[in-house]
């Protein structure tokens, strides 16, 4: 079981307020080093801006109800705001995982629950399906497969939300059975060299603009012996590895035009992360399906 207290997490800040907390393996993030790091997550009312028909549901108690129905958080982000009055009421992602021993894993992969809300009326609660690969300590966002918008799971700030969070929590993690084919599927389907570095470049498109000079050989290059190999899977993982944490190095120009040398850095904001993950897992189902097709 995950100790829901005296966990070691890892922490840093970015932005204007921005903070991410990251739970080791085996353990979860108890709601003190949440309060103590994240405290947007423990707003205690709603944001002035929101009307009487905004129901305000503090985040503690879906955690209280989540921790109940054996969800444990493994990994907190907060967003930053330059307004400092919002600073205590913006937007945070909460990633939940069951205890690993009772879950159906995939290699080394196994699924989670993506929890995104505001306190200021940037965000309804929304869930995801996620996917956490022990091999290189990351995350992956999927897409909804099973809906054509692939927006996931939204609940409105009324109503009965704890119930309607939990159930919806249940209904992702029994949804992520149908994602273990695909996966499964993917690690078996071998790409060509000139597929991978196409899936590269288009990779590249989603997060890197035309003037970083970056080859399709570093979007997909392994930083362990583990990601060696040419299946589907593991060219989307080096590819989304190295595109949401980072540390590709690459020349570019600046205003003047002048050659500057720069580093990718880390997805960390919430809208990026989720949307380059779910974008890279988007472009990696694509693939599978056109393969297939051929």
């Amino acid at each position: 079981m995950f100790q829901s207290y005296n966990s070691a997490v890892s922490f840093n800040r970015f932005g204007s307020g921005g903070a991410i907390l990251r739970a080791r393996i085996g353990d979860s993030i108890s709601d003190e080093q949440i309060l103590a790091r994240c405290p947007s997550v423990f707003a205690e009312q709603k944001h002035d801006s929101r009307s009487d028909k905004y129901t305000y549901l503090p985040t503690t108690d879906l955690l209280r109800g989540l921790r109940s129905e054996g969800f444990f958080p493994v990994e907190v982000r907060q967003g930053g705001s330059r307004d400092e009055v919002k600073r205590g009421f913006t937007k945070h992602l909460i990633r939940l995982r069951r205890d690993v021993t009772s879950l159906t894993k995939v290699g080394d992969s196994f699924p989670e629950v993506v929890l995104v809300n505001s306190h200021d009326g940037t965000s309804s609660y929304q869930l995801y399906e996620g996917w956490f690969r022990l091999a290189c300590l990351n995350g992956m966002v999927t897409a909804d497969t099973t809906k054509g918008e692939g927006h996931g799971i939204k609940i409105g700030h009324r109503g009965d939300i704890l119930g309607d969070v939990i159930e919806a929590s249940y209904r992702v993690i029994k949804e992520s059975d149908e994602t273990i084919p695909l996966i499964e599927d993917m690690a078996q389907i071998a790409l060509t060299r000139t597929e991978q570095l196409a899936f590269a470049a288009a990779a590249k498109e989603l997060r890197l603009d035309d003037e970083a000079e970056i080859l399709p050989e570093a979007i997909i290059r392994p930083r362990r012996q583990a990601d060696v190999g040419d299946d589907l899977w593991r060219v989307f993982n080096r590819a989304q590895e190295n595109l949401v944490r980072g540390g590709i190095s690459y020349d570019t120009r600046d205003a003047n035009n002048r050659r500057v040398h720069r580093h990718v850095r880390e997805a960390k904001s919430i809208d990026s992360n989720v949307k380059l993950n779910r974008a890279l897992w988007t472009l990696a189902e694509s693939m599978r399906q056109l393969k297939h097709a051929a």
